[in-house]
């Protein structure tokens, strides 16, 4: 299930996940067949839930690094680059969907 992921790569949450805010970080289950896979249970810390929760279906990973970068006060080109690098780990686990944008 391996994408490249660009600047310009949208992603949204698979139907497949469900997804719970337990105290600041999201608690990523898989569900397959209507049961929970509970032996993949996936946790993020802060700047993962932040991540997660701007997956839109409408921001590419650039405007979802802008955010990163003004909210944690990094630099854009690294927050770009770890956006980039989590949502690789997101995607290859199942747990989004990557789609382009249509030119």
């Amino acid at each position: 299930m391996s994408a490249t992921l660009t600047d310009t790569t949208i992603v949204t949450p698979s139907p497949e996940v469900v997804a719970r805010d337990i105290a600041g970080q999201h608690i990523l289950v898989p569900v397959r067949t209507g049961v929970a896979q509970m032996d993949y249970l996936y946790t993020t810390d802060e700047i993962g839930s932040f991540i997660y929760s701007h997956l839109d279906g409408r921001s590419d990973a650039r405007a979802v690094a802008r955010s990163v970068a003004t909210t944690f006060e990094v630099d854009e080109q690294e927050a770009l680059r770890d956006v980039l690098d989590y949502l690789h780990t997101l995607s290859e686990a199942g747990l989004v969907l990557v789609s382009r944008p249509t030119p």
